[in-house]
């Protein structure tokens, strides 16, 4: 009840107030007013509940990792609320607003009502005239919101009375009154009956500064409270609907922002499978479109960068290339144990000599193609080819401990090759090829050689000078497979070998030992 009385006694202070015939964007402007009054003194315990929703959140999350929710359907989400939030906000202050002038215009009434009474009623009271007095109560209580109206003499006899069983009755005060305030001798008060608010209005009648009696008026606050229920449905109607419409217009906004960025998170997907010619599509004038036109040029940066990579392959074998643009091959050079091969074709220069350039170039990148396929099987390098000759690697940049063992494989295979090569070649009439190979296992500087400008991987060291010595040697021994004496203490496997007797080398004091492989 003590809450009640505070309401209506605020309400009361400002009965005082213009509120008829205001206009609708003053109250507007009042109502938004209070409101943001309303949210700086709800300002610390509005963040202190905004800190606890945000716990509830994170601990729902955490029990739901993988819930996915849209970004479209969290801008909708958030678009509602918001419009909800301010919807709600706004009408409560608009009907607190409309209340108090409704019971303002009521206090005003009532006021009236009762000067009207206490003015006219001194003379008839005195003079008993109580078919006047009657007159009066029942003019006032004639209009639809006046539950009743009475006059008493000085001795609290009820005189006249809007129902007149009542009339010559002692009066008594209506039970649980409020007593809301006093302006101008008009007490104001405010009881309840039967679940129904009544204002409840007193004030002397005098004669002469003596008091001659009272007069008193009930008006029900029916009316008003039908009012703002009324008030109430209707924001409630309209609400709903500009809440439908802004759902509506949230979902177009929120599809139409999440829509490029699903294209530009799809078209990611694709690019990191490898299809960096893709592009996305996004006509948009906004930051979503230059993201758009950043993830394109990105996009176009990947394209190039992988044709750089795979164009820069083809000239240095794709691990080379691996191992220069991840930075592992030191600038210096490193000391590695390594198995080096040389190959080379025999009777080249007369073959040069007797047939077109074009005959030569296609022959020979069919001769290095089938040799390279070779030696890619067996986990070889192709370093570099010098005219007819090929210089080939095991072991680095690439660590492998059965270097040596591959070599030799890798050198059988390219026998192999060679002749279905050379059976394709007399087929088409053309001549067959003749080559030899030179196997040697030892230390070499591996690393970056070159200018500055422009480097070569490359192999320094005795190892690669015996390597091309050894293969040097085919022509001596007639054979087209010779490893080192090294090489064949490195093998694990058996390979048909058949040792040569030991060899005087240009270059070195001590005759090598070398072994012809035969398969």
């Amino acid at each position: 009840m003590s809450a009640r009385k505070n309401k209506d006694s605020v309400l009361l202070e400002e009965k005082s107030r213009p509120h008829s015939g205001r206009p609708l964007m003053a109250v507007f402007k009042d109502s938004i007013g209070r409101f943001l009054a309303w949210g700086k003194t709800l300002k610390a315990p509005l963040f202190s509940q905004f800190a606890r929703l945000k716990r509830y959140i994170y601990r729902f999350w955490s029990l739901s990792p993988n819930l996915r929710i849209p970004i479209f359907i969290k801008l909708a989400a958030l678009s509602t609320l918001l419009i909800l939030l301010v919807i709600f906000a706004i009408s409560f202050s608009i009907l607190k607003e409309q209340k108090k002038q409704f019971i303002g215009q009521l206090i005003n009434l009532g006021e009236s009502m009762l000067r009207i009474v206490a003015n006219n009623a001194p003379d008839k009271l005195l003079g008993e005239e109580e078919l006047a007095l009657f007159q009066l109560v029942k003019d006032i209580a004639e209009n639809e919101q006046v539950l009743y109206a009475l006059i008493t003499d000085k001795k609290d006899i009820i005189k006249a009375h809007s129902n007149i069983e009542e009339v010559n009755k002692v009066y008594s005060a209506p039970k649980n009154v409020i007593f809301l305030g006093e302006s101008n001798e008009i007490k104001i008060s405010s009881f309840a009956n039967n679940k129904e608010d009544i204002l409840f209005f007193e004030k002397p009648i005098t004669y002469q500064d003596l008091t001659a009696g009272k007069v008193y008026l009930a008006i029900s606050q029916k009316e008003i409270l039908q009012k703002i229920h009324d008030a109430k449905i209707f924001i409630l109607v309209l609400t709903v609907i500009i809440t439908l419409i802004g759902i509506l217009l949230s979902l177009m906004l929120s599809i139409y922002i999440s829509r490029p960025i699903n294209k530009l998170r799809e078209s990611t997907a694709t690019i990191g499978e490898g299809d960096f010619n893709h592009r996305v599509t996004v006509k948009r004038n906004d930051e979503l479109g230059d993201l758009a036109s950043a993830f394109n040029k990105m996009a176009e940066g990947l394209a190039e960068s992988q044709m750089i990579r795979e164009t820069f392959g083809k000239y240095v074998t794709p691990e080379i290339r691996d191992e220069i643009l991840s930075g592992r091959i030191p600038l210096n050079g490193e000391r590695r144990e390594a198995t080096v091969l040389f190959a080379d074709l025999r009777g080249f220069s007369s073959y040069v000599e007797d047939n077109p350039p074009e005959e030569v170039i296609k022959s020979m990148k069919a001769y290095f193609s089938a040799m390279q396929k070779a030696i890619r099987q067996c986990g070889g390098l192709v370093l570099q080819y010098v005219g007819d000759e090929m210089e080939v690697v095991f072991g680095v940049p690439l660590r492998d401990k059965d270097h040596a063992e591959k070599a030799v494989m890798a050198a059988l295979e390219m026998r192999r090759l060679l002749e279905s090569l050379n059976n394709e070649r007399v087929n088409t009439g053309l001549m067959p090829f003749r080559h030899g190979i030179g196997i040697h296992t030892g230390e070499v500087l591996a690393g970056n050689t070159g200018s500055e400008d422009q480097l070569s991987y490359s192999l320094i060291g005795n190892t690669v000078i015996l390597a091309s010595r050894i293969q040097g040697l085919t022509k001596e021994i007639h054979c087209d497979i010779l490893a080192s004496e090294e090489t064949a203490k490195r093998l694990r496997r058996h390979f048909e070998m058949k040792k040569e007797l030991p060899k005087k080398i240009r270059g070195r004091a001590k005759p090598i030992v070398v072994y012809r492989v035969l398969g």
